[in-house]
């Protein structure tokens, strides 16, 4: 697990180094229509990524109901589904449009500001957090715990693992909506740094 966690963030990392290098050989900003096409798609990954994870939360609320090991079968793969469809490539791809924003607009980069290196290293630790809680449990604990004969509700590893990816799907949304207000407010301004 330990590991996964390590590999992810080295991914993450070596994107966001890449997205950096390839940034700065190239010297011109984005024009303006240019910035309104990224900001729709990053709007639209963000989208995609709330989706996901409300789409996930909504059926782990309706899983609350089953007693049926195949209903409950069938929730989990919908929440996979989610996981594999909308949250993974939402998470990604609103990374990768906000860092490619960040670095090509009159935003300075990614430490510029102080909601800016919020909203980066608050997405990198909703990925790692969801890639480490949700996909654990749904891919890992989940297949293992209906795959055995002891009825799920019976099943005490089961419930704690409901339980587990309640709590990853509910820090999850609060991080995310926690960047989508800094989006729009832009609190606490440049870096002192930067100031001069």
């Amino acid at each position: 697990m330990v590991v996964f966690v390590l590999l992810i963030t080295a991914i993450l990392l070596m994107l966001i180094f890449i997205m950096v290098f390839i940034a700065n050989k190239i010297s011109r900003k984005l024009t303006h229509k240019r910035k309104q096409w990224w900001l729709i798609a990053h709007i639209l990954f963000v989208i995609v990524y709330f989706s996901g994870i409300c789409g996930q939360l909504v059926v782990l609320l309706s899983m609350s109901s089953f007693s049926e090991k195949e209903s409950i079968h069938a929730g989990l793969e919908f929440i996979s589904y989610f996981d594999d469809y909308l949250t993974i490539p939402g998470a990604i791809g609103s990374l990768v449009t906000g860092i490619w924003i960040a670095l090509r607009t009159n935003w300075g980069g990614l430490t510029t500001y102080y909601w800016i290196m919020a909203k980066w290293i608050g997405n990198i630790f909703a990925i790692l957090l969801g890639s480490s809680i949700t996909g654990n449990v749904v891919h890992n604990l989940f297949p293992k715990i209906l795959s055995s004969d002891v009825e799920p509700l019976q099943n005490p590893l089961y419930l704690q693992s409901r339980q587990i990816l309640f709590l990853g799907i509910g820090i999850s949304l609060t991080i995310l909506t926690f960047l989508v207000v800094i989006s729009y407010v832009k609190p606490w301004g440049k870096r002192k740094l930067y100031k001069r």
